[in-house]
């Protein structure tokens, strides 16, 4: 690989957040954003240490915060920590990732059809849920066999080896310079952790990924794909009505979701993932699994998987949310649906009783509501009679009485709603602009 170009450092902080927190530096995104010379200064300094192959000791500490996972978190393991690290280190390793990517994208290193999670440019969230989704109502339809397991392994970034990851860049012959300075920088980190007025002494990291380290998505996601891949050959994956077969293994970060037709084939998976996982000193966590085999196109619990002699619960016992999608054993979206319209309604509500003038109101409803209404219409299977619904419900109780709009809907022809702003002092045009591109967005992606 050859030197860090100043283009490489500065497109990672012009595409850097201002508002980041600093870490132990104190220097924070802006200073470089900002001042130019100073960011041809870092430059100078960062090729030196690209050179040499060696971290400064500097850049080996972080600041911990504890962020809780889950509502009402009272245990330790309910909580994940976020490193807090120097801004310069960051933008180093920013430009090492994806050095990184671009490397193993071009080497067909990473299977994107199997993992697709912190892969630079390779959005696999709505792609995975979408194949899951067909193949499951396909079988329903059909009256087919599938077997679906969602696993969940137990804090996955945290009790990742750092052996792990080294083998990992040796098996995918990633040039050394990189391998080297990824172990120089892993070989002695430090960090110490806080929680309101108490602070923990400095302690060395000898296993886990560096949240909120820039690369360490890319080296996580990576290990995940080398582990996954090697367990495919227990099992075919199932194949659509096209006849295209799938990979019996799909895996976002630590997501992981098997297909298999048979139960043996899918029990066979889990066998091979177990040992890979146990190998590299990693477990999964069965209570947060779930289980699904659908027998002639019906969900039957007269099968069971076990992880460490401990059952995998059902989704007839225990709905599964992953990657943002809801299955349950009606195996339809009826239920997320209308979820979804209460929550609307509950938000509509919160925001109108906040008490906040209405140019704040609809700020809200632009920033807050909205994004939160696209993605159940991007997962679900939602009718254009709901969303004509949703679309009434927010100008009728929300942004129509906010920002005092009147609207021409002439939905029976399936048109997209047109809305007319009553000129006003004071209201945001951007605002009202956003407001329409965003239902138009809404009204296009439920007709596809």
């Amino acid at each position: 690989m050859s030197e860090l170009q100043l283009k490489e450092v500065r497109e990672v902080v012009r595409k850097a957040r201002a508002s980041s927190a600093p870490g132990p530096s104190g220097t924070s995104y802006k200073v470089y954003k900002y001042c130019p010379k100073l960011l041809l200064r870092l430059w100078y300094i960062l090729r030196v240490f690209w050179r040499r192959g060696r971290i400064p000791d500097q850049w080996r500490v972080a600041e911990g915060v504890w962020i809780p996972k889950e509502e009402n978190s009272t245990q330790l393991d309910q909580f994940r920590i976020i490193s807090l690290l120097c801004v310069e280190a960051k933008v180093f390793f920013s430009a090492v990732s994806k050095r990184l990517c671009t490397y193993l994208a071009e080497n067909t290193d990473i299977d994107t059809s199997v993992q697709k999670g912190g892969i630079s440019g390779m959005p696999g969230c709505l792609e995975h849920t979408g194949v899951v989704t067909q193949l499951i109502r396909e079988a329903r339809e059909n009256k087919g066999n599938l077997s679906v397991l969602w696993l969940d392994l137990e804090n996955a970034f945290g009790s990742i080896p750092h052996k792990l990851v080294q083998f990992t860049l040796t098996k995918h012959h990633v040039p050394s310079r990189c391998r080297d300075l990824i172990a120089d920088y892993y070989s002695n980190f430090r960090m110490r952790v806080s929680l309101g007025a108490i602070t923990s002494s400095w302690h060395k990291v000898e296993i886990s990924i560096i949240t909120g380290c820039t690369i360490s998505v890319t080296l996580f996601s990576l290990a995940m794909n080398m582990l996954t891949k090697s367990a495919e050959p227990e099992c075919r994956g199932p194949h659509t009505n096209s006849g295209q077969w799938q990979p019996p293994i799909r895996a976002f970060m630590d997501d992981l979701t098997v297909m298999t037709k048979s139960v043996p084939g899918c029990r066979w998976i889990l066998k091979g993932l177990k040992e890979l996982v146990e190998w590299a000193r990693m477990r999964f966590k069965s209570a947060k699994s779930r289980s699904m085999v659908l027998r002639k196109g019906k969900v039957v619990d007269k099968f069971r998987f076990n992880i460490a002699d401990t059952a995998i619960p059902s989704i007839s016992e225990k709905p599964v949310k992953s990657l943002g999608k809801v299955f349950d054993c009606s195996l339809r979206d009826t239920t997320s649906i209308q979820s979804t319209c209460t929550e609307l309604d509950g938000w509509l509500k919160s925001v109108d009783k906040s008490g906040l003038p209405w140019k704040f109101k609809a700020w809200v409803y632009q920033h807050g509501i909205l994004p939160r209404i696209l993605w159940p219409l991007l997962v679900y299977e939602v009718p254009i009679s709901t969303v004509e619904t949703l679309q009434r419900r927010s100008l009728d109780q929300g942004s129509g009485v906010w920002l005092q709009v009147v609207q021409t809907p002439d939905l029976s022809e399936g048109k997209v709603l047109r809305v007319l702003v009553q000129g006003q002092v004071g209201i945001s045009r951007s605002t009202v602009q956003r407001t329409r591109e965003v239902w138009r967005s809404l009204e296009e992606t439920s007709s596809r």
